[in-house]
Order: structure tokens, then C-alpha cells, then sequence
């Protein structure tokens, strides 16, 4: 062979490598659609999904890019599996709350006396969401999906507006709003009425009169506006939480290069401390704005009449297991694997 064909098929053969560089590089770049009913607002949005979505941008170089769309854009937290199998969205808020017919054992987070501690709690759901794991295998597996992101809104309390509380017994016959699931079941052991509904659905409720009052974490009680629509609180009674995922459907995950699928699972992680983090840091300042801007009083219970209370809401947990032990999920597991 001469020089000059030498030189040619020299030329071909790097020509045929960068092509196929390029075509691997431009592949391993994706830019994903992530749906969240949250409202940019919300601290969640802050600490959880902004933080998440910077990290994997870093992480990956810039390889991994994200189309957001807050605040119900793409649609409600009710139709978030939906939205991840249609391919409507790549990444979604997934709350196991407003999917409870389809992700029941994920609500034991929403048992009463489950978050004390945000980091504690959203360690050991991330934990049980990890193939392999309990919650993972049972539920989100069989839905397409997997959990990148785990986060609790810390513990729930009762807020009331236009009551008199001097007990808990004193919600007797109240309509609270509940996230539905095991939270609606504590209420229904405190002698409330639970209604379940969206998020966005509470502050005009509220304002009707068709509320009187609602379990809600105190950190975004501002987030939502619901401090205009409400006046009391007891802030040392935990009766519950919310608990969140930003999950990623198995359609968008199979498409990922190993890099990219390895800084999506740390951007979770990192977004899961960063968003437990400020929750612990958050409450108590809660408690204190909410008095003192908002005029919301406090209700304090003695300690020995909130341990009666509390080992009186023990019984949900049994309650909310049995019927889910019947069909065969591991209810008490995972009850056990999160006290």
C-alpha cells in the first residue's frame, strides 16, 4: 500500500473514532422532564428538588440537565405514577399520601409518632426504598419506578381555626384535613372527622368554613398561606408526617449511561440530608413566627397526658398494619425497620 492510501485510511479510521465519540457523548447527554405539584415556594422545592437538581447537574458535568415544572404544571400529586409510565415526565414528586391505593405501605411515615427526628426518619425510608429492600420490592418496583429522593415535612400537628382546644379530645367531630391514609386514621382515634384532600384545595376550605382546621407540618404552614385561616395549635404532639419522593420511571432510568445513573443516586442523597437538615433546624423557629407574626396560640399538653395519648395512638399502627398483612405486604416489617 502506498503512502497516499496510507495516509487515507488513516484519515477514515479517526474520522470513524470521533464519530463515534460524538454520537457516545451525545447520547450520555439528557435533559429529563420533572414533574412537582409542590409550589416553587415551598421549602421542599428549596432544600429538596432545587438542591437535587443543581447536584446532579454538577456531578454529571452538565451531562444531565432538567425541564421543571412546579406547582401542578404537568398535573396533580394524585396522577404522579401516572405522568412517570405515560412518559409525560421523567422524574416526578411521587407522595405516597396521594397514592395510597397504589402505595400503602409507604404511608407509615404518616403513623403517629413516626417523625420525631426528620434525618432519622428519612434515612431509614430511603433505606426501605433501595431495590432489594422492603418497600422497594413490595410497592415501587411493581409501579416502574424507583425513589432518587426521600424527605418527611417533620411531624405533623393539629392546627385548628375559630375552636376552643384545651385537649385534643376538643377536635371531637372536627373536619381536619388529613393527607387520608394512616394520618386519617389517627384522626378518626382522636374522635375527628378526616377529610382528605389536594394541598392547594386546604387555604379555600379553610376560609369557607368547609375546614376547621387541618394536620399539617408547622414548617410550611406559611408556604401554603394557611396561617391566615388559622389561629390554633399544639405544637409537642406529634401525629404523623408527609413523606415524599422525587422518583425516576424505569423507562428514563434504563436509557442512562452508569455515570449518569451513579450522580442522579448521590444528587438524592446529598438533597435528602440537605432537605432533612433544614427541616430539624426549621421547627422551632416555626413555632415561634406562628405565635408571634401570626397570632396562632399555642396549646402546650402536660407530659403525662401526652403519654397517654401517645400509647393510646399506638394502636393505629396495629390497625393500619392487619388489613395490609392480610394481602400479603409486609406491614409489621416495616413498621418494625422504621421505629
Amino acid at each position: 500500500m502506498n503512502q497516499t492510501k496510507l495516509f487515507l485510511t488513516a484519515c477514515v479510521s479517526v474520522a470513524m473514532t470521533a464519530g463515534s465519540i460524538a454520537t457516545a457523548n451525545a447520547q450520555d447527554n439528557i435533559t429529563l422532564r420533572f414533574a412537582d405539584w409542590m409550589p416553587e415556594s415551598a421549602f421542599t422545592t428549596s432544600y429538596g428538588a432545587k438542591a437535587f437538581m443543581k447536584k446532579a447537574e454538577e456531578l454529571s458535568e452538565g451531562r444531565i440537565s432538567f425541564q421543571y415544572f412546579p406547582a401542578e404544571q404537568l398535573g396533580k400529586g394524585s396522577e404522579a405514577l401516572t405522568l412517570l409510565n405515560s412518559g409525560v415526565a421523567d422524574v416526578a414528586n411521587v407522595a405516597p399520601a396521594y397514592l395510597s391505593e397504589h402505595l400503602p405501605l409507604s404511608g407509615v411515615v404518616e403513623l403517629p409518632g413516626m417523625v420525631t427526628d426528620s434525618c432519622t426518619a428519612a434515612n431509614k425510608f430511603y433505606d426501605l426504598v433501595q431495590p432489594g429492600k422492603a418497600l422497594y420490592e413490595a410497592e415501587f418496583k411493581k409501579k416502574s419506578v424507583r425513589p432518587l429522593f426521600t424527605a418527611n415535612l417533620g411531624p405533623y400537628r393539629i392546627l385548628t381555626n375559630n375552636q376552643e382546644l384545651s385537649t385534643p379530645l376538643d377536635i371531637s367531630g372536627l373536619k381536619l384535613r388529613t393527607a387520608g391514609g394512616a394520618m386519617a386514621m389517627t384522626a378518626n382515634r382522636l374522635g375527628a372527622n378526616p377529610i382528605r384532600m389536594q394541598g392547594s384545595d386546604v387555604l379555600p376550605s379553610l376560609s369557607r368554613g368547609t375546614l376547621d382546621g387541618v394536620f399539617w407540618g408547622l414548617i410550611s404552614i406559611e408556604d401554603w398561606s394557611l396561617e391566615t385561616a388559622l389561629d390554633q395549635m399544639i405544637p409537642n404532639l406529634s401525629i404523623g408526617s408527609f413523606n415524599v419522593t422525587y422518583s425516576i420511571s424505569d423507562r428514563a432510568w434504563d436509557k442512562l449511561s452508569p455515570e449518569n445513573q451513579e450522580a442522579l443516586v448521590k444528587a438524592g442523597q446529598h438533597a435528602n440530608q440537605n432537605h432533612c437538615d433544614y427541616v430539624n433546624r426549621a421547627e422551632k423557629q416555626a413555632i415561634s413566627d406562628l405565635e408571634v407574626k401570626h397570632g396562632i396560640v399555642p396549646l402546650y399538653l402536660p407530659e403525662d397526658e401526652l403519654r397517654g395519648i401517645r400509647e393510646d395512638l399506638t394502636q393505629v399502627h396495629e390497625d393500619w398494619a392487619k388489613p395490609l398483612e392480610k394481602r400479603g405486604l409486609p406491614a409489621n416489617k416495616v413498621v418494625r425497620e422504621m421505629l
